[in-house]
């Protein structure tokens, strides 16, 4: 168990050094919003993983809208989350609808194993 955590630490570390990483050994995948950004902004996962985008900003709230299918998370308020989960391979652009004009832009890249 104490290898297991240690070897997903490592991994979030890396992807975090190289703003995304493949994640094939976790399920659910956190994504931050802060400083008017998405952190990682660009994530590769496999077909099945749930990413979860946290607010950890102090006074704004973000949302996280992909305008191909229409799905939206409504607003985040700071300490609140938002999961989806990727069951179709594929490059998924999204985007926070108030901050559009500053470029608070995201993609996942959903790959089959």
């Amino acid at each position: 168990m104490i290898a297991r955590r240690k070897s997903v630490l490592a991994t979030a570390l890396l992807a975090a050094l190289l703003g995304g990483a493949v994640q094939a050994q976790e399920e659910t995948v956190e994504v931050e919003m802060r400083d008017y950004g998405y952190h990682p902004a660009e994530l590769e996962i496999a077909v099945g993983t749930t990413v979860r985008w946290v607010s950890v900003e102090k006074r704004t709230s973000h949302d996280v809208y992909f305008p191909e299918d229409g799905v939206a998370s409504g607003r985040l308020f700071p300490g609140e989350s938002w999961e989806r989960t990727f069951d179709e391979a594929g490059t998924f652009e999204y985007h926070c609808q108030p901050h559009a004009s500053r470029d608070m832009r995201g993609v996942i890249h959903v790959v089959a194993e």
